[in-house]
């Protein structure tokens, strides 16, 4: 894996004012020259490098359940640009991560939507730079190039997925979905050492991109043979990351006996499962939702260790006037993009 960029960078930290991807009163987004924030007691100011587009962020777009004038971005990586009051540790330039919220070890949705950047609360990284508290950095070593931090996040996602599935390596796993957070469940489930491994998936594009990464991938006709073909059995633990309202009822009939399956992908809306299914299978189902600091620093770990293939992960990056655009992309049925970084 590439390391760092030890470049001469531009700084945001001499002007007044930065450019930021805004939502406007029609759900558009475009960007605009907003005021430079400053950094308060305890925060630091981080000059962003790249920062992802996640599902979340097209659901809330397309959602309307944000105010015009808020900037998303919540997936991101950069540099430490400026300090506030009391904050020790940390220098000028110094390569971070950013855990978007203030980082807790218990489950508690309110406080991620409620402090969350890039969720409505704070203005997030799509962005040239970024308010967060000091708690919230994670530091990236050398091995690891800057931009690549922005994978930190959805790929913390899966693996606090995996562990609330709680089925170790030596059994058999399916991922349901190649979106973003599919793809990341499936590269952590084999660096943590799962083999018997496969992906559903209708994009036929998204497939093959799956198989270049070396995970078997099928379609979802004739889905359950074909899973058993791939596994020599039944899996005994599915992840739900399609967040379509098919996916849970697939990931039922899909696993095995006395499984497990573990929702990632979000659905406002009810969806229909059979319950006599899961009674006569002696399913657990579990849900998922965000990460734990543990999650952050294991993935940091696995990423500047080699063994998550970034590169091959990330399909575009493109400037921040793209943004409208990317987003557009990324909605399509027959879109092959696994993950988007936007760099200001």
């Amino acid at each position: 894996m590439a390391g760092r960029d030890n470049g001469v960078r531009p700084t945001v930290s001499r002007l007044r004012a930065m450019r930021a991807v805004t939502i406007d009163a029609e759900g558009g987004l475009a960007v605009r020259q907003v005021a430079l924030p400053e950094p308060g007691s305890g925060q630091v100011r981080v000059r962003v490098v790249a920062c992802g587009i996640c599902g979340s962020d097209l659901h809330m777009r397309a959602s309307a359940s944000l105010p015009a004038g808020t900037v998303m971005g919540h997936e991101f990586a950069g540099e430490v640009d400026a300090v506030g009051p009391d904050v020790t540790g940390f220098g000028g330039g110094e390569p971070v991560c950013v855990f978007p919220a203030p980082p807790v070890d218990r489950h508690d949705f309110r406080h991620y939507m409620t402090t969350g950047i890039g969720l409505g609360a704070a203005p997030g990284g799509f962005a040239e730079a970024v308010i967060v508290g000091a708690d919230q950095l994670w530091r990236l070593p050398d091995s690891m190039a800057v931009e690549h931090g922005a994978l930190v996040e959805p790929l913390a996602v899966a693996l606090h997925g995996i562990n609330r599935g709680g089925v170790g390596p030596d059994r058999p796993a399916a991922v349901v979905g190649a979106g973003p957070i599919g793809v990341m469940t499936a590269l952590a489930l084999r660096a943590r050492g799962t083999e018997r491994l496969v992906v559903l998936e209708p994009n036929e594009l998204r497939r093959e991109r799956m198989g270049a990464l070396g995970i078997a991938a099928v379609g979802l006709d004739g889905a359950r043979a074909a899973v058993r073909a791939e596994l020599g059995g039944d899996p005994a633990v599915v992840y739900e990351c399609a967040g379509h309202p098919s996916a849970p009822a697939l990931a039922i009939e899909l696993v095995a006996s006395t499984g497990c399956v573990v929702l990632l992908g979000a659905l406002d809306e009810p969806v229909e499962i059979s319950q006599i299914t899961m009674i006569a299978k002696e399913t657990d189902m579990r849900a998922s939702f965000g990460y734990r600091p543990g999650d952050f620093t294991e993935a940091v770990e696995l990423i500047a260790a080699g063994r998550i293939p970034v590169d091959r992960v990330v399909t575009a990056v493109e400037p921040l006037e793209r943004a409208e655009e990317m987003f557009d992309a990324l909605t399509r049925p027959d879109s092959g993009q696994l993950k988007v970084l936007l760099r200001p």
